[in-house]
């Protein structure tokens, strides 16, 4: 297992009501070929597909159609 440098990625949220927010990645980490991403939750570094209403990770720099900049874009990937 390897932490590595997050920068420029997020991890995008659900609401209740519908709307999405997003946290900055703090680092991620491969462990066997799999990517997770690591973020500051409630003071504690946790996995953001373990943080209730987990959607996608993202990145900053890229938008989606229809959405705005900053908007998710593609996990990140594992380094060579």
């Amino acid at each position: 297992m390897s932490l590595l440098d997050a920068a420029g990625y997020e991890a995008v949220f659900a609401t209740p009501e519908g709307d999405t927010y997003r946290i900055p990645l703090v680092c991620w980490r491969e462990d066997e070929g799999r990517v997770y991403g690591m973020v500051l939750f409630k003071g504690q570094l946790r996995c953001a597909d373990q943080v209730r209403h987990f959607l996608r990770y993202g990145n900053r720099t890229a938008a989606a159609p229809g959405e705005e900049a900053g908007a998710p874009g593609t996990a990140p990937q594992a380094a060579p």
